[in-house]
């Protein structure tokens, strides 16, 4: 069920699309608002750990949002699987664990020099595989970071919803071949040498 008494830009075939990406994960949103899509996330992800300054910006207003994003959160029993961080995205990202989340939402600030920064800093958060969702995608500056990021990152792009593009990366090669040439105990043995590789 979508929270449709939250206003938001989502369309609805973007938060089913977000909702089939997030069951069963655990999930990064950077950049939620009043709670739309943070409740759009936890009703299928494991947990989610939501990230957001709650000022606005200039694209959708300078408010305080943190107050009506927690009441949604509360009103519609997603503050139960939702850890929230209240910062700027450059304030909190570096501070969460490497390799932490399954996929990400992202739907910050628009301009390429945030893009830019937003996807350096997600890069190392990711597990593999992993899925990142970006949002407005044909707008602002946010395609040009999107093709830049998938020409270093490994990601690639697997297709765009309206505006809501999703990028996916397989798992490591290393480990992608290991699973079909090598014996179980060589598996077994290389996955404890090389936790980095997942």
């Amino acid at each position: 069920m979508l929270p449709t008494d939250i206003h938001t830009s989502l369309k609805p075939a973007e938060a089913e699309a977000l909702q089939e990406l997030a069951r069963g994960q655990v999930v990064l949103e950077c950049g939620a608002w009043l709670g739309y899509s943070t409740i759009v996330l936890a009703q299928t992800a494991v947990e989610v750990h939501s990230v957001d300054w709650h000022h606005g910006d200039e694209q959708s207003g300078f408010l305080d949002t943190l107050s009506g994003y927690l009441s949604n959160l509360e009103r519609y029993g997603a503050d139960r699987r939702v850890v929230t961080h209240v910062g700027r995205f450059e304030q909190v990202l570096p501070k969460l664990n490497a390799r932490t989340f399954d996929g990400c939402f992202l739907d910050g600030k628009h301009d390429r020099e945030s893009v830019d920064r937003d996807f350096r800093m997600l890069h190392r958060l990711m597990r593999r595989p992993a899925w990142i969702a970006v949002h407005d995608h044909g707008l602002f500056d946010v395609q040009p970071a999107v093709e830049a990021f998938l020409g270093w990152s490994g990601y690639r792009l697997e297709t765009v919803v309206a505006t809501l593009a999703i990028l996916r990366r397989g798992r490591h090669p290393a480990r992608h071949a290991a699973a079909f040439v090598l014996p179980t105990p060589v598996k077994r043995a290389l996955k404890r040498a090389l936790p980095v590789l997942n």
